[in-house]
């Protein structure tokens, strides 16, 4: 059986065909498509399931539905009922999260470095400071050989100390 989508044209389409737009049209999704690109395929499909966008409002909630998740928070707590309105907001919210998202990760590299740079800190305070009390250490041990090899007391033989012969008094 054929049937005409739109009255005023002489286009006849199989019922096959219009159920397949009919489960594109209730699939459809935002996915990885830009705010514009949904709104076209969104309105492209709804010719084909006018039930599912009989009045503005429900094609507006069918609409935000769809909508990713980030858009969809921004957008859907406004509830809008004019279509037009609701997808200039969409893209708006978009352009907003992406901003946000740019922020965020610049935010985190920022973060990242500061916090790389403060540990490049720290640990050459602690290289330093290791390699001085190393210096000071390593100094103090060869001032002391060199003291106890200045200040050595004369070595005796024993055969000396048992030849010596003790001076009398007179």
């Amino acid at each position: 059986m054929l049937i005409s989508v739109v009255p005023r044209e002489r286009k006849y389409i199989s019922q096959r065909f219009l159920d397949q737009k009919h489960k594109e049209f209730l699939e459809l999704k935002q996915g990885q498509m830009i705010a514009i690109e949904y709104e076209r395929e969104f309105i492209r499909l709804s010719k084909y399931a006018r039930e599912y966008v009989s009045t503005e409002e429900i094609m507006c909630k069918r609409f935000v539905d769809a909508l990713n998740e980030d858009i969809k928070l921004l957008v859907g707590i406004l509830e809008l009922k004019e279509f037009i309105v609701l997808v200039e907001r969409a893209c708006k919210a978009k352009d907003l999260s992406k901003e946000k998202k740019k922020v965020d990760s610049e935010a985190k590299d920022s973060r990242k470095r500061s916090m790389s740079n403060l540990y490049q800190s720290s640990l050459k305070k602690f290289r330093d400071s290791f390699n001085r009390s190393n210096a000071s250490v390593g100094h103090s041990h060869r001032d002391r050989k060199r003291q106890h090899s200045s200040f050595k007391a004369p070595a005796i033989s024993i055969a000396c100390v048992g030849s010596a012969k003790p001076n009398r008094l007179e």
